[in-house]
């Protein structure tokens, strides 16, 4: 049963990792959350010009488009789209590293490797969810 915070958030993952793609689609299923997923930020810029997300999960490392290029090219729409809010999901969470982060448009970082836990926290943060 969805709890009624879950219900009408849907969520967009980029992740070019086959077997952290699973994980993350899994933890969400087990949380409740609608989700599209993408193996490349091309495929998520895509998805994401074409539909309605609450929030964007986005690895940083991918091929062809990384998280942070994905990043800057939703803060730069013209629509209102480019405040959702953005998660980069990384091993390389440190301190000098998110800075970059934060000042292409992220909003925040989930270290990986992260437990469902860690991942509600975050949607309930990003989300502004109590």
């Amino acid at each position: 049963m969805q709890d009624r915070h879950r219900i009408g958030n849907k969520l967009l993952v980029a992740e070019d990792n086959e077997i952290n793609l699973l994980v993350v689609s899994r933890m969400l299923e087990i949380l409740g959350y609608e989700f599209d997923a993408v193996e490349n930020g091309l495929d998520g810029i895509k998805l994401f010009e074409q539909n309605e997300y609450d929030l964007v999960l986005t690895d940083i490392q991918m091929p062809g488009m990384d998280g942070m290029q994905v990043a800057s090219k939703i803060r730069t729409m013209k629509t209102k789209k480019r405040d959702t809010p953005i998660v980069a999901m990384t091993a390389n969470a440190d301190l000098e590293e998110a800075k970059r982060f934060y000042a292409v448009g992220i909003n925040d970082v989930l270290a990986k490797p992260f437990n469902k836990a860690e991942l509600l926290k975050c949607i309930k943060m990003a989300l502004e969810i109590d």
